[in-house]
């Protein structure tokens, strides 16, 4: 539970730093994306559709894209604490089944919550706005498939953590201007510009995952 919390705080801190906007403006080629395909799928594919399903309803929080960190890990030890399974050693088998039913909806409903970018896909479900794998490309402009893809290829032809860590620092950056301005757009209601910057996201999340994990000491 305690690394859960670590890694909550971690993605939740960054939902309330605001980060100067990129002054940095890509001129793309036209080069073909096609390789560019199997990466865009794997920056959505940990995002399940749950219809019907509200993890803020869940925990008792608001409904909102910038959840306050301390009260929602309040939340989440009060609920836990409340369903924990020794609390019902004697109850009734279907009682018991169904509190661990329970506990698990709100452990899954804290890992959505507490990560910026499930986050915002649950709330785009909510408003009735996903988005599907089948689209997210539509949803960024041609620049942008483009310097993801050139960042790919630094990332395959670099072998250090020296050369890797710039990399990730200058993508961190662009992840955490993508979840404040998220939490403008969500704020504001403007849906339709926070689906397209939550696809944005998804591509800068899977670099910042690939870079981690081709790193020796992350």
């Amino acid at each position: 539970m305690n690394m859960m919390f670590a890694t909550m705080n971690h993605h939740l801190r960054r939902a309330a730093v605001c980060p100067p906007p990129s002054s940095v403006v890509r001129n793309g080629a036209n080069r073909s994306i096609t390789v560019f395909r199997s990466f865009s799928a794997s920056s959505s594919s940990s995002h399940v559709k749950e219809n019907g399903v509200d993890h803020f309803d869940i925990l008792g929080v608001e409904r909102t894209y910038t959840v306050p960190i301390d009260e929602l890990k309040s939340r989440y030890k009060q609920l836990m604490k409340e369903l924990h399974p020794d609390r019902y050693a004697t109850a009734p088998k279907d009682v018991a089944t169904q509190k661990a039913a329970m506990a698990t909806n709100v452990t899954r409903a804290y890992s959505v919550i507490g990560d910026p970018l499930s986050r915002a896909l649950h709330l785009l479900d909510l408003h009735g706005s996903p988005i599907q794998e089948s689209n997210d490309q539509s949803l960024v402009d041609h620049d942008l498939l483009l310097e993801v893809m050139e960042i790919r290829e630094q990332i395959e032809n670099v072998s250090t953590d020296d050369e890797l860590k710039p990399i990730l620092q200058s993508t961190v950056a662009r992840r955490d201007e993508l979840i404040c301005q998220l939490a403008t757009a969500f704020r504001e209601k403007r849906i339709s510009d926070a689906k397209l910057l939550t696809a944005k996201l998804q591509y800068w999340t899977t670099i910042e995952t690939t870079i981690v994990n081709k790193m020796t000491c992350p």
